[in-house]
């Protein structure tokens, strides 16, 4: 075996771990360190190939997958709170906060909690002419204790001034 093949079957292995670590940690006993918030993206014009969906935490920033039919994938560590921008040229840019700091408090709440699904959609700018949000439209956490789900909507519009 050469190297380069050797290099490709190590770095396979490490990507393989890497996605399975919730599993893992659910395997020996302990609770996923991970909580996978996924849904569905609506638009009007339905072509999300130039939405971008930017998930930002106290430690990191980056961009999250949205797959060409809509869906998107958004994972955020137990513990942290993000927040999720959705923004597409001609649309209302729309922002939902994330807070997993209760997601785990049990099995039962890990296994209701390891992924979290919603939709979003994005309203064309021509509909709110001069508008935008007043902050995030939404608030997706989980109580203190019973880790069960806890939502808030917020669609507050002010005028967007230059």
């Amino acid at each position: 075996m050469n190297a380069n093949t050797h290099l490709r079957i190590v770095v396979i292995a490490l990507m393989a771990v890497s996605t399975m670590s919730p599993v893992l940690a659910e395997a020996d006993g302990g609770l996923p360190d991970d909580v996978v918030f996924t849904g569905w993206l609506r638009v009007e014009d339905r072509d999300v190939d130039d939405l971008i969906l930017v998930v930002e935490m106290a430690e990191s920033c980056h961009y999250a997958e949205v797959l060409p039919n809509g869906r998107f994938i958004a994972i955020v560590p137990v513990g942290s709170q993000a927040r999720l921008t959705f923004a597409k040229p001609g649309y209302l840019t729309k922002e939902v906060d994330l807070d997993t700091r209760h997601s785990m408090p049990s099995r039962k709440a890990a296994r209701a909690n390891r992924t979290v699904k919603f939709d979003v959609v994005l309203e064309p700018k021509e509909s709110r002419l001069g508008r935008k949000y007043d902050g995030p439209v939404g608030t997706l956490g989980f109580h203190k204790g019973t880790g069960s789900t806890r939502v808030r909507h917020t669609m507050n519009v002010v005028a967007d001034l230059p």
